[in-house]
């Protein structure tokens, strides 16, 4: 009966384990168009950078922070936070002022500049940021440096927002004065 008890337990675990990644994962399809409460959000996708100089450039001309993702292809959390965090924050437009959005995927071998015009990878630019974990948000000035305190990992969605604007702030109160 213990046994009996012990493998129920375990089954019903795993199956509360799978439905609860499941609700990061969905996938609407066509034949869910026609379902209530249907995401109709544009598709928006964060552009990966290749010449960060350039970007430098640019942040300093605009007088925006970059908002720099370090991400990785297999990152689930990294897919979960661009899904319901930054996605929505390029498309409401209360950013666009004052931030550039950007990426590198650390597991990507692309060729791409740093802040200083010479040739690096994503991994290599992100080692030197000491930023290894992904998902980790950098807030990044015109040459590179860090105007807040970088996020690393999700906690908590809820709350998640929250620390990125405060962050966004922080930075861009950094590049005015």
């Amino acid at each position: 009966m213990r046994t009996i008890k012990l493998l129920f337990f375990l089954v019903l675990a795993s199956v509360c384990s799978v439905l609860a990644a499941q609700q990061y994962t969905y996938q609407y399809d066509d034949d869910d168009a026609d379902a209530e409460n249907t995401s109709t959000s544009p598709v928006v996708e964060i552009q990966t950078v290749e010449d960060f100089s350039a970007l430098g450039r640019l942040a300093r001309a605009e007088n925006k922070v970059i908002f720099l993702e370090v991400s990785a292809s297999y990152c689930g959390w990294c897919r979960t936070l661009e899904e319901h965090i930054i996605r929505p924050m390029i498309i409401s437009g209360d950013y666009d002022e004052y931030v550039l959005f950007r990426k590198i995927n650390i597991d990507s071998s692309y060729p791409m500049k740093g802040f200083d015009g010479r040739a690096t990878s994503p991994a290599k630019f992100a080692f030197r940021f000491d930023a290894s974990l992904t998902p980790t948000l950098l807030f990044l000035g015109p040459d590179g440096q860090e105007l807040s305190e970088r996020i690393v990992g999700v906690n908590t969605l809820e709350l998640y927002g929250e620390y990125v604007d405060i962050a966004l702030a922080k930075g861009h109160a950094q590049l005015v004065n």
